[in-house]
């Protein structure tokens, strides 16, 4: 047998200047927008909105877009970067790439804009057609602007300038392209670049189509490079990280319908490239741009507002423009250009099964690296490797046991036990005795029938509680008021299980009618209101006492089943709720693989709904020194909050915070805040007690639904609402603080950078400084004694690099699990966490290569060439962990950082949480606030853009 190697450091794709003084400076053409026209545009596209629909600022998202497709050598600035006081620069163009797109072509654009966004009301549109020629814009240069030197916060963080984000990550995109195309020895890799939207961050590149061919046909993918700019807490330059993806493309229409499968009201990503150029004197644009098709009802067409409505007007006459229809019927035909554009359907998951596997493993995605970060040298230097932690343990005590079956046995009888005695802790402080009832809310036999094994296996229950006794005649009963009741002993706790079928159209359909467009979601809260109310009725008749938290496992239908608003997942989660029934869902089997992994299922959907009701196994930290006895750990959280009826529906932030107590046991070792309780004065409750309320604690007020209108837009107004949002977030956090639960123990204060720093600004890279906290308008001070603040960060948006462990010679680049260290100045307060592959990708080999064959290393076949193209590739992420303030004569940030990395590690999970628990839990309060897919429901996330692994 062959053992892993053990890998001592690990590679960050990540790069810093290495340079003093300007660093990198280049000359650019800039241009600024016509302010004078600004007012001029806001008259106009308001001239039939009122209230909160009024637009604020012009509307140059798709002016944006076009320009950036037209030309590539433009760098535009998007308005909610520069949006501010006085002129403002809007394009930038590298003088070395020639003179930049004439005037007289501006203008034409720009009266073709003002043209269409006053299409209803030509009068109007021509008046602020003359207001721009009367003062047309000019292109000015400007000398040495610095994409490497920035300002530094006064916690010592680098602080780039808005320009930087584009200027930097696009000069260093064209020189990766101008680099000697990659060769894997079997593709070579040309690249072009992408049009990004106004929110997306730094550069974009992808490669011709390749192809790839098995036994069901041909399947397209592309592989993609984003080069983006990040800062670090406490240090003063900033980073250029490089990320490799796959983007995959559909090419085979659904044999049903002829057309390519899109999700409902979902839109589907299409780049767009001309092979001759758009307008006369521009020339031919080697730029990708990005438009959205969409199957709204019954109908296809571009996505309202969308980038391509102007394009396909810029080619009418010219050139064949691919409709939605055509497209999605030959996608194909539109690869090559033949027709005057390419035009390439970015896939997704509802689109059925596609022949090329998500992604590359780490030694094919550090080869591709290690190609582009030439181009990135010599003004950018590779930051240093991570080493493993010095700390003598990087797991948690009570950490899930593998290695032989023996120790995975007594592993899983201790886990089983544990779960009992928690249960019966929780229990007998709730009703006077340790009995566990719990819901069995069934449609299937099979399903019924598994989910009546897996609880036994959970609990290490022994038999089957007499279900080998009930009749077929029984169970169909059940479901009209007599539930089967199925009961189990053990010495610690007793389980009864009442099953219920669910044929009382519960589970079905909301029923909500897609037409007319008008008053459809005022109809779809009402159907959820009645669902709502019809679900805590039938668990009244059934038991169900608010008094006493309970669980129930509830199936129902695949998400394909429902269209539109009509999925009853929420409805029923919230009618439970009103009754104190916390909830989990398990789909009914649709397919074979659902039916063989239905064990699989069933047994998570229990733990996942024990974890609910707090019989969660928390963390025992393995930590020697540097962390004070009694250590509790609090996670902040900001959940969006909704009128009630979808996701469509957003409205506002709700804050979060969860206290983990290891040790404590019964329901104080997990607690959450209700600011409600004791009179509006906040208490800490227990967590089920906490979901349960939560339908009602975050229900959007009559004063947050004035001026709703009845378009499908969002209805969240994010800027009118940010200071006041900012403002009860920190008031929130406050009152947690100062609550007695809190004084006086060492406590970890654990928040997600991603999520909490538009609203806690303290946590931000440009505002945080070391050892110090501000909750409030009075400045940062020194916290009291006993609160720590550590701070987390992932992947999302690309925040922390792409990484490999670092084989020995010619050895294999790995994936390594551990806390991680750097021997530059970071190392004392910032600290990397990785962990094991999920178990669901144990087989994805980090070998794995899909640009070229390799030879198998292990098994009968040894040597043998093979190519993973088909294969999907898994890779843990890497997670930040920054200790923005502690005790400094108490603790060591080191020690810190290993227990927010052992709380990942929680020992009744299959596989490492992306958060430490305490952080994990607070998340989950989301699911009682606002729709949210189950764990099979995977989003295809092509409704703004191709997913890219």
């Amino acid at each position: 047998m062959t053992l892993a190697p053990r890998y001592t450091a690990i590679r960050r794709a990540a790069y810093e200047t290495v340079a003093d003084g300007d660093g990198l400076t280049v000359d650019f053409h800039n241009l600024q927008f016509p302010e004078a026209l600004a007012t001029h545009i806001l008259d106009l596209v308001n001239l039939e909105r009122t209230g909160r629909s009024r637009w604020q600022t012009p509307p140059t998202r798709r002016l944006d877009s076009l320009l950036q497709a037209l030309d590539v050598r433009l760098g535009v600035l998007p308005r909610l970067v520069a949006e501010g006081e006085g002129p403002r620069t809007w394009l930038y163009c590298p003088e070395d790439a020639g003179e930049p797109l004439p005037v007289s072509i501006l203008l034409r654009l720009l009266e073709f804009w003002i043209e269409e966004l006053g299409s209803d009301h030509p009068d109007e549109a021509n008046r602020v057609r003359d207001v721009l020629l009367a003062k047309p814009p000019v292109w000015q240069q400007e000398k040495k602007i610095s994409l490497t030197r920035c300002g530094v916060s006064e916690g010592g963080t680098a602080q780039p300038d808005g320009p930087q984000y584009l200027l930097t990550t696009q000069h260093f995109a064209r020189r990766i392209q101008e680099l000697e195309p990659y060769d894997s020895g079997e593709q070579v890799l040309r690249f072009r670049s992408v049009a990004r939207r106004s929110r997306q961050q730094g550069a974009e590149l992808m490669s011709q189509p390749l192809f790839h061919d098995d036994k069901h046909g041909r399947w397209w993918f592309s592989v993609v490079a984003t080069i983006t700019l990040h800062t670090m807490p406490f240090h003063p330059r900033p980073r250029v990280h490089l990320h490799f993806g796959v983007r995959r493309w559909a090419t085979h229409p659904d044999p049903k319908t002829g057309l390519v499968r899109l999700g409902y009201r979902r839109a589907s990503a299409v780049y767009l490239r001309p092979v001759a150029p758009w307008l006369p004197g521009v020339p031919v644009s080697e730029r990708y741009s990005v438009a959205h098709v969409a199957k709204l009802d019954d109908d296809l067409g571009w996505r309202q507002g969308d980038l391509a409505k102007l394009m396909e007007r810029l080619a009418l006459g010219t050139r064949s423009f691919p409709d939605p229809a055509g497209l999605l019927s030959d996608p194909e035909r539109w690869f090559k250009g033949e027709r005057g554009v390419d035009a390439l359907i970015a896939y997704s998951s509802p689109m059925g099964e596609h022949g090329v596997g998500a992604g590359f493993m780490s030694h094919e995605r550090s080869r591709l690296v290690e190609w582009a970060e030439q181009a990135l040298l010599p003004d950018l230097a590779r930051v240093s490797d991570l080493t493993r932690s010095e700390l003598p343990a990087n797991k948690p005590t009570n950490v899930r046991k593998g290695g032989s079956s023996e120790r995975t046995a007594e592993g899983k009888a201790k886990l089983r036990l544990t779960r009992r005695t928690s249960l019966a802790a929780l229990y007998t402080d709730w009703s006077g005795t340790p009995e566990f009832a719990a819901r069995l809310m069934w449609r299937t036999d099979r399903t019924r029938d598994e989910a009546i094994v897996a609880l036994a296996e959970v609990l290490g229950l022994e038999g089957d509680g007499g279900a080998s006794e009930v009749s077929a005649q029984a169970h169909d009963r059940s479901g009209r008021g007599e539930p089967v009741v199925l009961r189990w002993r053990t010495r610690e706790l007793v389980v009864t299980l009442s099953c219920l079928r669910m044929d009382n159209g519960l589970t079905e359909s909301l029923g909500v009618s897609g037409e007319p467009a008008k008053g459809r979601a005022d109809r779809a809260a009402r159907a959820l209101a009645k669902r709502r109310a019809d679900m805590g009725e039938f668990l009244a008749k059934n038991g169900a006492d608010a008094a006493v938290p309970s669980v129930a496992l509830v199936e129902i239908h695949g998400r394909t089943v429902f269209r539109g608003r009509n999925d009853p997942k929420f409805a029923l989660r919230l009618g439970a709720a009103d009754s104190g029934v916390v909830t989990q869902f398990i789909t009914s089997p649709g397919s074979s693989h659902a039916e063989k992994t239905l064990p699989a299922a069933a047994e998570s959907s229990w733990v996942d709904a024990l974890r609910q009701l707090g019989a969660t196994v928390v963390p025992r930290t393995d930590i020697p020194a540097g962390l004070p006895v009694g250590t509790q750990y609090l996670a902040v959280w900001t959940a969006t909050k909704a009128r009630g009826s979808t996701a469509r529906s957003a409205k506002g932030k709700f804050p979060v915070a969860v206290l983990v107590r290891p040790g404590a046991g019964g329901p104080g070792e997990i607690l959450a805040w209700d600011a409600e309780a004791v009179e509006g004065m906040g208490a800490w409750i227990a967590y089920p007690r906490y979901l349960a309320r939560l339908p009602a604690l975050a229900a959007v007020s009559e004063h947050d639904l004035a001026d709703d209108s009845e378009h499908e837009e969002s209805w969240f107004d994010w800027p009118r609402t940010r200071d006041e949002q900012r403002s009860a977030t920190e008031e929130f956090l406050h009152r947690v603080l100062s609550s007695d639960e809190i004084r006086g123990i060492p406590t970890v204060v654990l928040v997600d950078a991603q999520n909490i720093r538009n609203l806690w600004t303290w946590v931000q890279d440009g505002q945080v400084r070391r050892d110090l906290i501000r909750t409030g308008v009075a400045p940062a001070g020194r916290p009291n004694p006993w609160l720590r603040l550590v701070r987390i960060r992932t992947g999302e948006r690309r925040e922390t690099p792409q990484w490999w462990g670092l084989a020995d010679g010619d050895g294999v680049n790995g994936l390594p699990a551990n806390l991680w260290t750097s021997a530059a100045a970071e190392n004392d307060r910032i600290f990397y966490s990785t962990t094991p592959k999920a178990s669901t990708a144990q087989s994805s080999a980090v070998g794995a290569h899909k640009l070229q064959n390799r030879p198998i290393r292990l098994g009968d076949r040894v040597d043998l060439p093979t190519i993973d193209i088909d294969k999907p590739a898994w890779n843990p992420g890497l997670v930040e962990i920054a200790v923005l303030s502690h005790n400094r004569d108490e603790d060591d940030p080191h020690a810190l950082a290993m227990a927010v990395h052992q709380l990942r590690q929680a020992p009744d999970y299959r596989d490492a949480l992306s958060s430490p628990l305490p952080l994990h839990l607070a998340k989950k309060a989301q699911e009682y606030i606002l729709p949210m897919r189950n764990a099979d429901d995977a989003p295809d996330s092509s409704a703004t853009e191709a997913p890219v692994t």
